[in-house]
């Protein structure tokens, strides 16, 4: 994949500029800190999907809209995004960030899941794991953690910076992904029949006595008994019945709230074309007329274009949603009104029967006993299946991780080498103790810390473009915030310039002009920021807001 550009548009202080990259190494330079090198390595990653959580203080990415064009296997696409919701292409389709996902994965020809840490499944990933890697940011990646702590998102999966690198390696591939999640979903199979085996052994144990008894013995009050407690059941239904109608017509409100918005949003976005002033609308409440501004304060948005497209979108996924809430809750429903049926029948079979002792004969010994017995032993087969499937689909796993480990251990020789390797450049900086895929907190402090963080970011970047079968660009914001000596910067950018921004693929660091000169020979284009880097809308740029027009 290599970013070719970017878009950038305020909508609201009526900004924009567009930035172009070349496809090996690209060096934001601007004359002294603080005139956008961040904002800008930010919202190139942000664009790709990653979840940035901390902004310079003057980039409101809300009022933004952004568009990248990126090209990946000789084909060219466009992604925009405004907010939390994606546009591919000229698509109009609507995109939130888990579709997005799906989508840039497919694009890449991968497939990431992870476990997750509360369902202990594993599940689909976000843009920011797929992206994990790749992406140094300045506030979260330089504050003594190796990756593990560069965005919120990744807190919701077990061990997930080691899970990603093992896929980007090749470690664990599809094949092992797609066996771990065979056999999670029947552990979970396994442990719900197994739960449902308890259960019933537990019933057996109370009941077999009346069960097994000798009919006989059975009189009229057993039977009294016996239509009680599916009357007890019935009125137990009923009572779940209600509340679950009750949250229907809250979801059906919910539901026609959300559309009288869309419609309403649809009206003032059409409005666009007209003079927008001049119009009044009824309001869809209380049928009194609404000028535009009391309409926008009551949808909670201002006069923008691009705004009421973005809440309309929103709104649109929030109602898709709960459509299938309502959907999933009216299955639900109809279920516990079978059952309700099903022993209704049963109750007015027992009041049609002339001989009570004939009844219990025939229904409780040939129907409530065999159907016990039946339901035990399906319950142990079904047990023992999964068994089984588990067993066999470990002994798979076992296989295919064997191969991995030969893997990891030519990944992790390659490593070693790196690290004899940078520790003869860097000489003073001890790098042999931090052993391979530990991923936690980095000793050190101050230049010390960010000098061998800065060395293991790199090696890691290394050692992706040589065994990943995946090419995603790489960037990292600057690593020096505070004054250093001539020395030191000569060491770390000349490292950096040898092993990081030497490799084969497209890279993207941002530095001050005054440290240009520290960097070692090679093809740079450099893009040179000015502040501020977004400029006025003039005959010079507006032709680039009609690349959002479409949305």
């Amino acid at each position: 994949m290599i970013i070719n550009s970017i878009v950038i548009y305020d909508y609201i202080k009526n900004k924009i500029n567009q930035f172009n990259f070349g496809p090996q190494t690209n060096i934001l330079v601007s004359e002294t800190n603080k005139v956008g090198k961040s904002s800008l390595i930010k919202s190139l990653y942000f664009s790709l999907g990653y979840g940035v959580k901390i902004w310079p203080q003057d980039w409101d990415i809300q009022n933004m809209m952004f568009q990248i064009n990126i090209t990946n296997k000789n084909r060219q696409h466009t992604v925009t995004r405004h907010k939390n919701l994606f546009y591919i292409d000229s698509s109009s389709e609507v995109l939130n960030e888990k579709d997005y996902s799906k989508w840039l994965q497919d694009l890449l020809d991968i497939e990431i899941k992870l476990k997750d840490k509360k369902e202990k499944l594993l599940s689909d990933v976000y843009a920011s794991e797929v992206l994990l890697p790749f992406y140094i940011d300045q506030d979260k990646s330089w504050n003594g953690y190796l990756y593990s702590k560069s965005s919120d998102s990744f807190a919701r999966y077990s061990s997930t910076v080691k899970s990603i690198f093992d896929f980007y390696f090749q470690i664990s591939d599809e094949i092992l992904i797609d066996l771990e999640l065979q056999k999670s979903v029947i552990e979970a199979e396994l442990s719900n029949t197994q739960k449902k085996i308890e259960a019933f052994t537990l019933l057996i144990s109370e009941h077999a006595p009346s069960l097994y008894t000798d009919t006989k013995i059975i009189n009229k009050e057993n039977v009294a008994g016996f239509t009680v407690k599916y009357l007890e059941k019935i009125n137990r239904l009923n009572n779940t019945v209600s509340p679950i109608n009750n949250q229907i017509i809250e979801i059906e409100s919910k539901i026609n709230e959300l559309s009288r918005d869309i419609s309403e949003l649809d009206k003032l976005k059409k409005a666009y074309g007209f003079r927008i002033s001049e119009i009044k609308y009824e309001c869809i409440h209380c049928n009194s007329k609404l000028t535009v501004e009391q309409s926008l304060t009551r949808l909670k948005i201002r006069n923008n274009l691009y705004e009421i497209v973005n809440r309309m979108n929103q709104k649109k996924n929030d109602r898709t949603k709960l459509e299938k809430q309502k959907d999933n809750i009216l299955v639900n429903k109809e279920v516990i009104m079978d059952t309700i049926l099903k022993n209704d029948e049963i109750v007015q079979e027992t009041k049609d029967f002339n001989s009570i002792e004939t009844y219990i004969e025939e229904q409780v010994t040939q129907k409530v006993a065999y159907n016990f017995m039946s339901i035990e032993e399906e319950l142990i087969n079904e047990q023992y299946k999964k068994s089984d499937a588990i067993k066999e689909i470990s002994k798979q796993i076992a296989k295919v991780k064997k191969i991995g480990n030969q893997k990891k251990v030519e990944v992790k020789g390659r490593y070693l080498e790196l690290i004899n390797e940078y520790e003869r450049h860097l000489k003073d900086v001890k790098l042999d103790d931090i052993e391979f895929y530990n991923f936690k907190e980095v000793n050190g402090s101050g230049m010390d810390s960010n000098t061998k963080l800065l060395a293991l970011y790199t090696l890691y970047s290394n050692l992706l473009d040589e065994f990943a079968n995946v090419k995603i660009p790489f960037a990292m914001d600057s690593f020096i915030k505070n004054e250093s000596s001539s020395d030191l910067k000569e060491k770390m950018f000349g490292f950096l310039s040898k092993y990081y921004l030497s490799i084969d693929g497209q890279t993207f660091f941002s530095i001050i002009k005054e440290n240009v000169g520290y960097l070692g020979p090679n093809n740079y284009h450099f893009v040179d920021l000015e502040k501020p880097i977004l400029k006025d809308i003039d005959e010079t740029n507006e032709n680039l807001i009609k690349l959002f027009d479409s949305l």
